[in-house]
């Protein structure tokens, strides 16, 4: 394949997208369809399975509609989708239950349970235990939803119905699978003991495929998409895994830095690798590629929280950042740790909250802005630590997401990190490795990292201001003990909390 458009459904936590590239990569048309993260109980996060396949459909459509592309010229439909879904499928593969997502934390206890009892799984999976995780919510709802256990044959996660639902196949990729808790790093496939631990047999999950196998597009697929039955259908892989591709982030000494509603740290390896001390995860990117890292629950949903609780009505996330600039370096010494739902890499810490260090009367609403931002970036810079004690130090960090369009946000992270910061033009990051991994798929670009170094060139970059970075390094050490000196606290304030979350659409900056 040399010739034609390639369609790019990225499937994500608060929006769909569909992304129409020509063959050389230019962005023909996009679509865009938003939908809510239902939180009917405290810790829970759900979302309407109906929903995202309505949502993926009308994107498909509608960037056709918007590109007056004739389906003929579609030479491929390539999927990512967000990682750690759960939903329970009758025997026709309809949703039983709705869509547990990764924000989910009911099975915080299950997963300490795992951490003290089965210290040989992270090794195996490549998946710290953690609420997030298939492998505990499957506990949690074996434990605890017993007439929902008992009724479902087979259980999968939104990529696998979507692939049903687009080719026919029962299927998901080994990167979705990689980030079950269920899945052998280095036997690409089903972790007999996982599957044991939480008593599911193989026959009831999805068969296994690696993310450049290509599907053809069944006769339901074409109909509710509108694109030509038989199309190429590359399964793809996770939004992260393919958002470090579309970063370019694969070269030695190279890091990804994401922050949307949530935020990660990332890096690409010819071998999975796990950390010794249990503070990064590895999954699957392509049959030869891995991606370790770690990812932190709370990145712009902290700025998002701050606008809607604390700002003024109407006051847009600019002028939030602009207030926030306007306060000096290390926010007149005040700390801001952001950990409103818990927290993942590298504490794996569901209890942890947020806190105010250092408040005093000085101190005014923007001090406390800046000191959230500061705060996702020393949370970040914990993650990097990590990541570079594993992979080496970063010589250059790429920075996507939401928040990278900030250039206060480029400036902050190339100071806290202490690193050189680049931002890329496309902000798209998940779409353009899907787009790279189906043009890899279908033959047309055999060298799947070169292909991305050469797409993904950097626009601008930012240096550490020496100043900044210095004061910051001392902070972040202030930042890191304040952590481990509430542990204590964080626990006994547990067991008391009642959080009650509304139901409401969250998005991204």
């Amino acid at each position: 394949m040399s010739s034609g458009a390639i369609l790019a459904l990225d499937l994500g936590t608060t929006s769909c997208r569909a992304i129409l590239f020509s063959s050389d990569g230019r962005v023909l048309g996009r679509c865009r369809e938003e939908y809510p993260l239902l939180h009917p109980h405290p810790g829970w996060a759900e979302h309407d399975p109906a929903q995202l396949l309505s949502a993926s459909v009308a994107v498909i459509r509608g960037v056709m509609a918007s590109t007056g592309q004739d389906a003929s010229h579609i030479a491929a439909l390539t999927l990512s989708t967000y990682l750690h879904s759960l939903l329970a499928l009758d025997g026709s593969l309809q949703p039983l239950s709705p869509v547990t997502t990764w924000a989910d934390t009911r099975s915080a206890a299950a997963a300490e349970q795992l951490r003290a009892s089965s210290p040989d799984l992270y090794p195996r999976t490549g998946c710290p235990p953690h609420p997030m995780y298939p492998l505990t919510k499957l506990m949690w709802l074996r434990a605890h939803s017993q007439d929902l256990w008992a009724s479902t044959p087979r259980w999968g996660s939104i990529k696998d119905l979507l692939v049903y639902r687009l080719t026919g196949r029962w299927a998901v990729d080994h990167s979705i699978a990689s980030g079950s808790g269920l899945f052998q790093l280095n036997g690409l496939g089903w972790d007999a003991d996982a599957l044991s631990l939480v008593g599911v047999e193989k026959h009831q999950l999805p068969e296994l495929m690696p993310t450049t196998a290509v599907l053809g597009l069944g006769r339901e697929g074409a109909g509710l998409t509108g694109l030509r039955e038989g199309t190429p259908v590359v399964i793809g892989a996770g939004d992260g895994m393919l958002s470090n591709l579309g970063a370019g982030a694969v070269g030695p000494g190279m890091i990804a830095v994401m922050v949307g509603t949530s935020g990660a740290v990332r890096a690409t390896s010819t071998t999975p690798r796990v950390d010794p001390k249990g503070r990064t995860w590895c999954y699957n990117l392509s049959p030869d590629h891995w991606v370790v890292g770690g990812a932190i629950s709370n990145g712009g949903s902290v700025l998002r929280w701050l606008r809607d609780r604390w700002s003024k009505p109407g006051e847009s996330y600019e002028e939030l950042t602009r207030a926030a600039a306007r306060i000096p370096a290390g926010s007149d010494a005040l700390i801001f740790l952001p950990l409103l739902g818990g927290e993942r890499s590298p504490y794996w810490d569901s209890r942890a909250r947020g806190a105010l260090v250092g408040l005093g009367l000085a101190h005014g609403p923007d001090h406390m802005l800046r000191a959230a931002l500061e705060g996702v970036a020393f949370q970040l810079k914990s993650v990097l630590v990590a990541l570079e004690e594993l992979v080496g130090v970063a010589s250059e960090v790429r920075l996507t997401g939401g928040l990278s369009r900030s250039p206060f946000w480029r400036q902050l992270c190339a100071d806290v990190f202490g690193r050189n910061v680049h931002v890329l033009g496309e902000a798209e990051g998940s779409a353009i490795g899907a787009f790279l991994l189906a043009r890899h798929a279908l033959g047309a670009e055999p060298d799947l990292l070169g292909a991305a170094r050469r797409m993904t060139e950097a626009t601008d970059a930012y240096a550490p201001d020496p100043a900044s970075s210095a004061l910051y390094e001392r902070l972040y050490e202030v930042y890191e003990h304040t952590y481990w000196r509430l542990q204590d606290t964080y626990a006994a304030l547990a067991d008391m909390r009642v959080e009650r979350v509304p139901i409401e659409r969250e998005q991204s900056p």
